[in-house]
């Protein structure tokens, strides 16, 4: 074990934070955490673990999961590629291998949705291979450690760091060595602030010794979000339903939204709707919604409004009813309680 990872092991035994995951080796259990854990923070990631696993308790109940209650599991998660990639993948290995979780990297790295990280988690933790998971938070403490002021955006940079984690790997306890790794980044060494003082590796990282955290990792800055902007509505017709529409294309395929239009002007956005069939008699403005995705933000003015029930719409007596996109289901959440409808 080098000095690095026996430090790290020591202070990671004694300071993990008590997280669901943590208390399984079970590769199906750990899969589902990995993935919900991209792009998400843990503190919300918990209660969908939990609920996932309890309605989803093996890899065979996702594998047969009909699509909206499988959404409507994620719902609030966001980035929905990911769980549809985890049905399909659950599918694949029921399957290709009767349901048992693959144990090397040449066979998981072939399965939807999981990449080298995913791949190499899954093997360290559950399965105690020495194989390196990079993620962010192992990037920051590896490029802050070693000083490096290369890019981490670029391949090669991402290889070196990768191949200066697999030199610092543990022997005999990978599955230690990768969530301690993590965990510094996530609670220590985290982006802004980070808190040297209690860091079990502070005495040999460069970054520290160079006064460089506030500038290492180097990264090159992401390119400014797409807006749009919708005139949107909570449209509630004479039995006291509520109109939906399923999404279809790529970004929120399968999920439920609000009605909306692409427009600056209510009265252009009400007479789109009216074309499509809509017949509303009133509205009222409720107020403006922002959602930002990966690439892309939506402005959203809001307004309820009240229909005939003669269209031949989908309606729900609860939005609760159907997985709504992040997007929209803040509105309706927020709305609810603001509004009798």
């Amino acid at each position: 074990m080098s000095h690095f990872s026996d430090k790290l092991i020591a202070w990671y035994v004694v300071n993990p934070r008590d997280l669901p995951w943590r208390q399984t080796e079970n590769p199906y259990y750990i899969w589902v955490s990995e993935i919900m854990l991209q792009q998400t923070q843990a503190v919300t990631v918990i209660p969908y673990y939990l609920r996932f696993i309890q309605t989803l308790p093996t890899i065979q109940d996702l594998a047969v999961c009909e699509e909206d209650k499988l959404l409507k599991l994620w719902e609030g998660l966001g980035y929905y590629s990911r769980v549809r990639n985890m049905q399909k993948t659950a599918i694949e290995i029921m399957h290709k291998y009767d349901g048992v979780f693959p144990n090397t990297y040449d066979l998981l790295i072939q399965l939807k949705g999981i990449g080298a990280y995913t791949a190499g988690a899954i093997l360290s933790i559950a399965f105690h291979q020495k194989i390196s998971a990079v993620d962010g938070n192992v990037m920051r403490v590896i490029s802050r450690y070693f000083g490096i002021q290369d890019d981490i955006t670029l391949d090669t940079t991402k290889k070196q760091i990768n191949q200066l984690n697999t030199t610092l790997l543990s022997d005999e306890q990978p599955h230690l060595y990768t969530q301690a790794i993590i965990e510094l980044g996530a609670t220590v060494c985290t982006k802004h602030q980070p808190k040297c003082d209690v860091c079990p590796v502070r005495l040999d990282c460069i970054s520290r010794q160079q006064n460089l955290q506030s500038i290492i990792p180097i990264k090159t800055k992401a390119k400014a979000k797409k807006e749009r902007r919708f005139i949107t509505f909570i449209l509630e017709d004479e039995q006291g339903r509520f109109v939906v529409e399923k999404v279809t294309d790529n970004l929120l395929k399968g999920l439920y939204l609000l009605p909306q239009v692409e427009a600056d002007s209510l009265q252009y956005a009400i007479e789109t709707l009216e074309s499509s069939g809509y017949r509303i008699q009133y509205t009222e403005p409720l107020g403006i919604y922002k959602h930002v995705f990966t690439h892309l933000i939506w402005y959203m003015d809001v307004y309820y409004g009240r229909i005939d029930s003669s269209i031949n719409h989908e309606t729900v007596s609860s939005f609760d009813e159907v997985p709504m996109a992040t997007a929209h289901k803040q509105i309706t959440t927020k709305e609810k309680k603001n509004v009798k409808y």
